[in-house]
């Protein structure tokens, strides 16, 4: 972390949960960049489903309640910097470590391309393990209930 960094880290001490409505500026001679946390925790959930081994984000739930794109992703965004928080649910038989690295790696690239920061922390905090089921049992089932 560079000194300016640390600096603003001190003056202002990460609060209990991080603010999806906090915005970040950057300031150029053409004009300025506003960018809210929220985008960058939408490019984060985005790229995070694409990764194999991911079955969703956040925790479980038995009722769906409209959930948003960035549902288990935190972002903390600073003007050349972020880290991200994620709660992951992992599809049963995936290796969790390299899934993890996996993950850490792309979302670093995609809000590095995307919004021009540099990820300094990915936490991954995996809630649940999706075991999928065997749709044919269900299916033999279904039809001695017909016959």
């Amino acid at each position: 972390m560079d000194t300016q960094t640390q600096n603003e880290t001190k003056k202002n001490p990460k609060k209990n949960g991080m603010s999806a409505k906090t915005k970040t500026e950057t300031i150029d001679p053409a004009g300025r960049v506003k960018m809210s946390e929220d985008v960058v925790a939408t490019i984060a959930a985005i790229a995070a489903r694409d990764i194999a081994g991911i079955h969703s984000l956040g925790k479980p739930r038995f009722i769906n309640f409209g959930d948003t794109a960035t549902r288990g992703v935190a972002a903390e965004v600073g003007k050349k910097q972020a880290a991200i928080d994620l709660d992951v649910v992992i599809a049963y038989g995936a290796n969790i470590h390299e899934t993890a690295e996996k993950l850490r790696k792309r979302l670093a690239e995609e809000i590095y391309k995307m919004a021009s920061r540099e990820v300094v922390e990915v936490n991954i905090n995996v809630v649940d393990i999706h075991v999928d089921e065997d749709d044919d049992d269900d299916a033999a089932v279904e039809q001695r209930r017909v016959i």
